[in-house]
């Protein structure tokens, strides 16, 4: 599991597309240009104590499972407000690329499974019959350890804590934390003779956890048979395309064609980056998703021309406001969907960050 913005396990929050007709009024138009957002003052970094430098074992851990293959069983949780939510799942990787994940609990997911092989994945449903297959670089990956090593490296400082045992297996314990604020925004539990990532953990920004993820048994073996990563369709399966990110160089140019000019944020927490984006169509309405990383957290801005607003149905929606603009937002676990209407497009902000962050991202999203 990654910390979701990864955006795309927020993805189960939201689908911008699939809208309804609003049953408010629209927000009363601008009577004067929005202010332009404060530009923040350099952030202080903190440079890592002397003799505790553990960015040789996150490079090591990160080509791990290039050149390791391995069985094990997951389990992943999520902590939310009010109560948190588990899930077990089988990983089968052979080396270099390919990954099955099959779900054993809870139940409602049982017998599902996402093949991956580089950046194609293939999500299994039996009980729908059908096959979601997606390009994406930016995917849940069960077996990568950060997104990218080089904004890593920019944004965090690898520190080794201390020594343990998971699933019956030395590790050494690394904490990555932000070079910004000195906070830890993420642990690591590294086997210290493959160094695969045998447990992850991400924390909120007051520290409390976000979400974790730990193999409570693995076996490294060179047996995995080939047929079990195949991506063909079983017989009476229906295949769905699903999403396909692309890695912009420059903005405008480089990003999809939506239908309408893009509006992106003037401000983004220190490290984060434009990493990927796409264009999609649901119910006849064109989204616009850009995907921003700081090399561990992942953050989603959804934009859609539309005048029917997010349908929140099945989510426990809440009011806010910034500047003079209304809005709504929705916790679940570590995830926060900010979502709001201005310029006459829908936005929404999907990640794992507080609201304040995000509702400090929306106010600098204005047009030129």
């Amino acid at each position: 599991m990654r910390s979701a913005s990864s955006a795309l396990g927020a993805l189960a929050l939201i689908a911008l597309g699939a809208c309804a007709p609003a049953h408010a009024a629209s927000p009363p138009p601008h009577a004067a240009p929005p202010p332009q957002a404060a530009k923040p003052a350099p952030a202080r970094t903190f440079p890592a104590p002397p003799g505790l430098d553990a960015r040789p074992l996150i490079v090591s851990a990160a080509a791990a499972p290039k050149h390791i293959s391995f069985v094990g069983q997951m389990v992943s949780i999520r902590s939310g407000q009010t109560r948190s939510s588990a899930v077990v799942s089988k990983i089968e990787h052979r080396a270099p690329d390919e990954t099955r994940r099959t779900y054993l609990t809870p139940r409602d997911m049982y017998g599902q499974f996402v093949i991956s092989r580089g950046a194609m994945s293939w999500n299994v449903d039996p009980v729908r019959k059908r096959v979601v297959v997606t390009e994406n670089k930016a995917a849940i990956d069960p077996v990568a350890v950060v997104d990218d090593i080089a904004m890593v490296d920019g944004n965090y400082r690898a520190v080794r804590t201390a020594s343990d045992v998971v699933a019956d297996r030395k590790v050494d314990v690394v904490d990555l934390v932000s070079r910004y604020t000195g906070e830890r925004v993420m642990r690591l539990w590294i086997d210290t003779q493959t160094h695969v990532v045998l447990g992850k953990e991400a924390y909120h920004s007051d520290g409390s956890l976000a979400w974790r993820m730990r193999y409570d048994d693995i076996r490294y073996t060179d047996g995995i048979p080939a047929a079990i990563f195949t991506g063909t369709a079983p017989a009476g399966f229906q295949t769905v395309q699903g999403r396909s990110y692309h890695r912009p160089q420059m903005l405008p140019g480089a990003v999809p064609d939506a239908g309408f000019k893009p509006i992106t944020p003037r401000y983004l927490p220190d490290g984060f980056a434009l990493i990927g984006a796409d264009v999609s169509q649901v119910k006849g309405v064109r989204n616009l998703h850009l995907i921003y990383s700081d090399g561990i957290r992942t953050l989603s801005l959804f934009e859609t021309a539309t005048d029917r607003a997010i349908d929140f149905t099945g989510m426990k929606a809440q009011r806010t406001r910034f500047e003079d603009h209304d809005a709504q937002y929705v916790h679940d676990g570590p995830t926060t969907l900010l979502a709001w209407r201005e310029h006459g497009l829908a936005f929404a902000l999907v990640g794992d960050l507080e609201l304040k962050e995000l509702t400090q991202i929306a106010t600098s999203v204005i047009p030129d």
